[in-house]
């Protein structure tokens, strides 16, 4: 995607009639006599000079020539505006126009010195970060900005930054090679959007947040986690869902929904990293909002989805911005009377801990758990505990437990995803197994549980091959126990 069709999408997003680059100035948007300045850094030359060229339609590497040019310009959308640009050594200035608007005289068009344009922008410093309901800033430039766009126009999932790398999208499962330069270091740490994510991005070596920027298609968050590796420095980054997904939309049954429907206890949610789960309980919590009143506190590394209350009461909060630690934050929520503590992720010995404890005394616990399935959710928690406390925690668990959901995302004959589903729900048999370490009995009781709500791996993706979803090959080599597969198609 051309760094020009960004901008182009900007000005008629924004029903613009004028767009004024100018070298040394924040790009800026001209609309009824009113100046818009972009959420980007002030424009450098050499980037002014790659604009023009595309507009003009000339190899990136031939000389932009000393005289002037004018014309019509055919965007990627086949929309036409018309562009002055003027060189001025290394440097040049650009004067787009709608064609459907009155454009300045071809001969003489109005010229916006770079004075005016300072004081409309504030100079060639960074623009001043907007109230959290209209984004941050965007600080790495209008090439980053055209590549994040384009992972957006073409649905990816995920877009991934490396120093000297070439960048890649994960779409539809598949990771993808980007068409666009390598980025540097430095442009990949201007993600970072303030000083407490740059504090522990220089004390830990990575660093979570999630951020809203101004696209072409409208205003998007983006889960961001920013890192250092062995050659330099990476970002994944995904676009977070604007609106909550229902538990249809994501492929989901409807019989999940039953596990918001506990008084208390301990609910998890497992998978690897990209399965979905964030988004599934996104999608309960939602379910609960518009069901029920409930007291709702999240504790999240960063917010996701935002909620807005209906029948509940919702206060989401932050590891960073508003609490410390996942553990200091389910902490303080016991002592603001929540009816269900949502928690991003059980990581460690004390959050689990007072997990179980807040489970223990009549809230409706939620949290997100890396585990490959459901039965081994259960021995990663009890893992994390000393030898010495690994019973009295066996105990605590099996009565704390309510469920545990684990999902994985496979590929359809469609060439699309869909999640294939593990459901363990706590009977006096699976608590048995719990308390006493056998992990025979939840297997057993997962095999034979269908009544009580129970799902195998190989039963959901049985049920996949049966609707024609997924081919036989695909389902074996995902299945756990092939024999338990083959039987269920039998």
């Amino acid at each position: 995607m051309a760094v020009i069709d960004t901008f182009l999408k900007l000005m008629l997003e924004k029903r613009a009639e004028r767009l004024v680059l100018v070298p040394d100035a924040v790009p800026v948007l001209l609309k009824a006599g009113e100046t818009i300045e972009l959420s980007m850094p002030s424009m450098r030359g050499d980037i002014l000079q790659r604009v023009a060229k595309e507009i003009v339609g000339i190899d990136p590497s031939a000389d932009l020539g000393a005289s002037r040019r004018e014309g019509t310009f055919r965007a990627a959308d086949a929309s036409e505006f018309g562009y002055h640009i003027q060189p001025s050594g290394s440097d040049c200035r650009i004067d787009i126009h709608t064609l459907g608007s009155a454009a300045p005289a071809a001969t003489q068009p109005r010229e916006f010195s770079l004075a005016e344009l300072a004081e409309a922008s504030g100079g060639s410093r960074l623009p001043s970060p907007p109230p959290p309901s209209q984004g941050m800033p965007f600080h790495s430039g209008p090439e980053l900005l055209a590549l994040i766009d384009q992972c957006m126009f073409e649905n990816a999932s995920d877009l991934f930054l490396s120093t000297g790398k070439p960048p890649r999208v994960r779409r539809k499962g598949q990771l993808i090679r980007c068409d666009a330069a390598a980025p540097t270091s430095a442009q990949i740490e201007q993600l970072i959007p303030d000083e407490d994510s740059r504090t522990r991005f220089e004390k830990t070596g990575s660093t979570d947040f999630a951020v809203r920027w101004e696209l072409s298609g409208g205003s998007r968050r983006f889960r961001i986690n920013i890192f250092r590796h062995l050659d330099g420095v990476a970002a994944a980054l995904r676009p977070i869902r604007e609106r909550l997904p229902t538990m249809a939309e994501l492929g989901l049954p409807e019989s999940l929904l039953d596990l918001v429907s506990y008084p208390g206890g301990l609910v998890l949610v497992t998978g690897t990293s990209g399965s979905g789960k964030s988004t599934t309980l996104a999608a309960l919590i939602d379910h609960l909002n518009h069901t029920r009143a409930r007291h709702i506190v999240t504790i999240e590394d960063p917010v996701e989805f935002q909620h807005r209350d209906v029948q509940c009461l919702i206060h989401q909060r932050e590891v960073g911005p508003d609490v410390e630690s996942f553990s200091s934050g389910l902490h303080a929520a016991l002592r603001e009377n929540p009816d269900v503590i949502l928690l991003g992720e059980l990581r460690d010995l004390e959050t689990i801990s007072a997990a179980l404890t807040a489970a223990e005394t009549g809230h409706l616990v939620l949290g997100t758990l890396h585990s490959g399935s459901a039965s081994s959710a259960v021995n990663r928690i009890v893992d994390v505990f000393p030898g010495h406390q690994q019973p009295h925690i066996r105990v605590q668990l099996a009565s704390s437990l309510r469920a545990v959901l684990s999902q994985r995302l496979i590929p359809t004959r469609a060439k699309t995803l869909v999640p294939v589903l593990e459901k363990l729900v706590v009977t006096p048999a699976v608590a048995t197994g719990i308390r006493e370490g056998h992990d025979h009995y939840i297997r057993n009781a997962m095999l034979t549980g269908t009544e009580e709500g129970m799902i195998t791996l190989e039963r959901s993706l049985a049920t996949l091959v049966r609707k024609g979803s997924i081919d036989l090959e695909t389902a074996k080599r995902h299945a756990v126990d092939e024999k338990a597969l083959a039987h269920l198609l039998e």
